[in-house]
């Protein structure tokens, strides 16, 4: 089984334990890998809200720099992946392709410059916001608009060669995205609003309209946001949310945005090497073999061919 993963934060788990990305306690490690053919992981760094800009700057200077660190520790297992090319590259070679995202618009620190910066580091998408208010506008806790900031960095992402993605974003922020910005986004990690009431999940109107753009939504695992009771959430309400994007017509836009490391998921899932019992799962509820594999690997696999050839 191949998979595409547009979300995790175990860069944060490391950078806060030390430990190593080979063998840590996480839920991402490469030996939970073990079970898979080509693998990509987009690595979010999460920069938390309520930090001053220069902190919000430093932290996510801080967590690149465990990224880099980790990277460079197991060459021969793990390769920072930038373009489709180097996907190839590192699934040519036996490598799992590690993609770099940030995950808080704050991580810029309020500077437009920073921008600069992400694109020599090899940042891909970058979330707005997280739940609360930034420079750039307000999540799905807060609610409201874009501030000037924002739509300047919005405006300034595809030059950087970034993709802005939306997931936490207010209602209002992801309506104005819409009506401002021509090119594709993505939800890396985000369900559907119709199969589980959480303010973090999308509207149908959101799906269809990222669908419709040629964008990505990532399937979130973590239980707040699969079911409205989530005690009880397991692979049953991932099944349930797959059927309610293929019903909205996002069949080609739907991929896995794990939240792996950063919330907390079914307990028949556990971790990475849990995965593969959702795709058991599905199919014994009769999916398609061809669904699933664009769920798990090819949709995300052909945003990259298109996006970063």
């Amino acid at each position: 089984m191949d998979y595409f993963d547009l979300h995790c934060d175990t860069i944060s788990r490391l950078a806060e334990t030390g430990g190593a990305l080979d063998k840590a306690p996480c839920h991402v490690n490469l030996q939970k890998a073990a079970g898979f053919g080509r693998y990509a992981q987009v690595f979010a760094l999460f920069v938390p809200d309520q930090k001053t800009p220069a902190q919000a700057l430093g932290v996510y200077r801080t967590l690149r720099d465990t990224f880099f660190a980790q990277t460079r520790a197991f060459p021969g297992s793990v390769m920072q992946c930038r373009t489709a090319a180097d996907l190839d590259e590192a699934f040519r070679t036996g490598r799992r392709a590690a993609i770099l995202s940030v995950e808080n618009g704050a991580a810029l620190g309020g500077d437009i410059a920073v921008l600069d910066e992400f694109m020599r580091d090899g940042v891909r998408l970058l979330t707005l916001t997280w739940f609360g208010e930034n420079e750039l506008g307000f999540g799905s806790m807060e609610g409201g608009r874009l501030k000037p900031f924002g739509r300047q960095v919005l405006a300034a992402l595809p030059a950087h060669g970034i993709v802005p993605d939306i997931s936490h974003l207010s209602d209002e922020g992801v309506a104005e995205v819409f009506d401002s910005y021509e090119g594709p986004v993505v939800a890396t990690h985000s369900n559907a609003r119709r199969a589980a009431g959480h303010c973090r999940n999308l509207t149908a109107r959101q799906i269809a309209e990222i669908a419709r753009r040629g964008g990505l939504i990532g399937l979130n695992l973590c239980r707040a946001f699969l079911c409205d009771n989530e005690k009880e959430a397991g692979c049953e309400d991932v099944y349930r949310h797959i059927r309610t994007f293929l019903d909205l017509g996002a069949r080609d836009a739907l991929c896995f945005g794990s939240d792996f490391d950063g919330a907390s998921v079914p307990a028949d899932i556990a971790d990475l090497s849990g995965v593969a019992n959702v795709w058991e799962y599905c199919a014994k509820r009769g999916m398609d073999e061809a669904v699933l594999r664009g769920i798990f690997f090819e949709n995300a696999a052909g945003f990259w061919r298109r996006i970063f050839p």
